[in-house]
Order: C-alpha cells, then sequence, then structure tokens
C-alpha cells in the first residue's frame, strides 16, 4: 500500500502507451464531498438507467477518478457495481457514519467534547461499510483505470492511488480497494486517518488538495498515453462548493477567525481544476455538473438536508443536460492495460 512516492519519482518523462488517433478518451472525474456523494452517486443511477443500455457505468469511461466520497464511488463503478446499489450505500451505511446529534442535552455535550478534542466522527462505522461493499477485492481487480488521490503525513506528501494501467505504476494494484476508498475518504477534523504501521505515515483525504481530481486524471491520461488534448473528454461531478467568505475586518484577524480556512482551500482547488482543466481541453470537452446555490451550502455530515434535497436535484440536472450527458454514452470503450494484475471475473 505504501511507497516513497517522491523517492520511487522518474528521472525522465513517462514513456507514453499508444493511443489511436482517432478514438476518444473519456474520463469521469468525481468530487470529493461527504454525504453529498449521494449527489454524484443518484446522478449516475440515472445516466445508467437512462443512457447505460443495460451495461455498467465504468463500460462508458476509460478512466474514472474520484476524491473522497468520490473515490468511494470511483472504486464501486470500477468493480462493476450497479449506480443503484452505490446510492444504496449511502442510503444504509450513512446514517451510520454520519449520526444526528443526540436529542438529550447531555449526549449533546458529550459530543460536543469530543468534537473538541478528536475527530467529528467515527471511524468504525466508515471501515466496516467499506470491507463489507468491497469484500476482498484489490485495486487491480478493477477493469476500469482508476485515479484516486489521497495525503500523507506526518511528513506531507501527495500520494495517488492508480491501478496498474501502465508499467511505471507497480504497487498500487496489490493495495484492498477498502483501504484506498478509507485513505482517500478521511477528512480531517470529520474523521481519523489510515495508519500505515511499517512506515509510521497516516492517510488523509485526498480532498486538502485535489478534492476535485479532473487534473489529476487529466495530467495521468495526458502522460499515459499518446493522445492530444483534443482526443480528451471529460465528464465531471461535483457535490457543491459554497466559497468560505470573511468579512474584511476578520480577514486581518488570526487564528479565530481564520479556523475554517480548509474550507477556502477546498473551494479554491476545486474551482481552479475545473478552470484548468476547460482552458486546456476547451469548455465544449469538459461537462461540470454541481450542486449551486443554497444546495451547495449543505455540510457533508448533514444527512437530512443531503437526502431532502440532493435527488430531486440530480434528477433536474440530468433532464436539463441530458443531449450533453448522452454523448459520452453513445460508445463502450476497451479493457484497460494490466502489466502486472490479472485479470479478474469481470462485474462491469
Amino acid at each position: 500500500m505504501f511507497t516513497d512516492r517522491r523517492a520511487g519519482s522518474l528521472a525522465t518523462r513517462r514513456v507514453r502507451q499508444p493511443w489511436p488517433k482517432d478514438k476518444p478518451f473519456k474520463i469521469l472525474s468525481l468530487d470529493g464531498g461527504g454525504i453529498k456523494g449521494l449527489y454524484t452517486a443518484e446522478l449516475l443511477r440515472l445516466c445508467e438507467e437512462r443512457f447505460g443500455r443495460g451495461l455498467r457505468i465504468g463500460r462508458y469511461f476509460d478512466l474514472i477518478a474520484g476524491t473522497s466520497t468520490g473515490g468511494i464511488i470511483a472504486l464501486g463503478l470500477g468493480l462493476g457495481i450497479p449506480a443503484g446499489d452505490i446510492v444504496s450505500f449511502y442510503e444504509t451505511d450513512g446514517r451510520a457514519i454520519f449520526p444526528p446529534l443526540p436529542v438529550r442535552l447531555p449526549g449533546r455535550l458529550r459530543t460536543w467534547w469530543t468534537w473538541l478534542n478528536g475527530p467529528k466522527l467515527r471511524h468504525e462505522a466508515l471501515e466496516k461499510a467499506l470491507k463489507r461493499r468491497f469484500e476482498d477485492h484489490l485495486l487491480g481487480d478493477s477493469p476500469v483505470r482508476l485515479v484516486i488521490p489521497a495525503f500523507m503525513m506526518p511528513k506531507t506528501e501527495i500520494a495517488v492511488f492508480k491501478t496498474d494501467h501502465h508499467a511505471d505504476f507497480r504497487h498500487d494494484h496489490l493495495t484492498p480497494m477498502w483501504k484506498v476508498a478509507r485513505a482517500t475518504s478521511a477528512a480531517p477534523t470529520y474523521l481519523k486517518g489510515l495508519e500505515h504501521e511499517e512506515s509510521g505515515r497516516v492517510f488523509i483525504d485526498g480532498g486538502v488538495w485535489a478534492n476535485n481530481p479532473v487534473m489529476v486524471a487529466l495530467v495521468d491520461a495526458l502522460t499515459a498515453y499518446d493522445i492530444a488534448s483534443d482526443q480528451v473528454q471529460v465528464f465531471s461531478i461535483g457535490t457543491g462548493n459554497a466559497p468560505f467568505e470573511l468579512s474584511k475586518p476578520d480577514v486581518f484577524r488570526g487564528l479565530i477567525a481564520w479556523r475554517e480556512a480548509i474550507k477556502a482551500a477546498m473551494f479554491l482547488t476545486t474551482d481552479n481544476a475545473t478552470s484548468q482543466a476547460k482552458l486546456l481541453l476547451g469548455p465544449e470537452r469538459c461537462l461540470r455538473i454541481e450542486p449551486s446555490g443554497d444546495n451547495a451550502g449543505i455540510e457533508m455530515d448533514d444527512y437530512h438536508a443531503a437526502f431532502a434535497r440532493l435527488p430531486a436535484l440530480a434528477a433536474a440536472h440530468v433532464e436539463a443536460n441530458t443531449e450533453e450527458i448522452a454523448h459520452f454514452f453513445t460508445d463502450v470503450v476497451d479493457g484497460r492495460e494490466r502489466h502486472y494484475s490479472k485479470q479478474p471475473e469481470s462485474r462491469v
């Protein structure tokens, strides 16, 4: 699961694998956002039902990238799990992972004290759900190319889990899927990081640096394959990106005013990734759909607000973008390269 990423960096440019000049390279990119991943899952369920012709989402994309809750969805799609089953993950397991505040005051006080001294949520509920859903599957079992960002501490280092679709990607395919899902979704202040005992490192949420993984996916595609930017087509799904705001006096103040500055960082990186992708590919090659307005401001652990508002919003967005979305489901894609992993029995 762990390699020293910086020490393993290439000293030369990666050798690009051949790709037909007349063939598009289709990327599905899924943002982080906690329980708001329900929006992504429901939108994909509707796409699978409406455009999939009986096939799973993974049959239509050459690469799927996902961060945090988007990483969990990406891993499920990589295994060929129906999008409807992923929606049920949020329905059934989401309540245990994102429990409501206790009704009585003593319980609330205990909960608030826990939040002050440690992560807001219990990681055990998430781990149990991930182990049940992904069973004993490894990352390399995915017949779809996967790119899953994470982050390592205490020595800060970026990590990107990848299937072995290039000869340079030697190690990650052996990692259990549930661990990849747990690593990318360990949101700071919300969940305890995933410890790697052998190295002393701790994996935390990839949203710290790539909550919107579209540029991570693009870099992987353009460096691993001999393709031009105008061959790439991106379907990017966000979970709502409400900007972090401070009054002008607060901007000049200290720690208390800036205590939630991580939200500002995630907003800026998410927004910037979309802008960069559109600049690189052209807006016509990058379809971005996400909640906006009040729906963008739903908190990542607000189970009730998510289920009250996001499924209907996903349906409305599919209806409003039917023609653009259908374009991605015109043709199925070929299976990926397997440089080190064996071909498992496919569920796609």
